[in-house]
């Protein structure tokens, strides 16, 4: 059972650093587009939007996974008992 938590434990570390790495481009992506926007260039605007999207998605994708793990850590715990 310590090999099934401490799995678990693994998944969930590397999928919070992926959610910061995904919320990093998120950032990155509204920076570069407020800049294209703010001197009109489209292809800056279109740069910009296209990696706050691809941030934003990686985001939600990444934190739904550690959900999804954290609650089979959760539901592993109770069993136990």
């Amino acid at each position: 059972m310590s090999e099934i938590t401490d799995y678990l434990k693994a998944k969930i570390a590397e999928v919070r650093f992926a959610r910061l790495v995904g919320e990093i481009i998120w950032a990155l992506g509204s920076c570069i587009s407020i800049v294209g926007l703010f001197f009109r260039i489209l292809f800056v605007i279109t740069a910009g939007f296209s990696l706050l999207f691809t941030g934003l998605y990686l985001s939600v994708h990444y934190e739904l996974q550690r959900l999804d793990y954290m609650h089979s850590l959760e539901k592993l715990a109770h069993q136990e008992k």
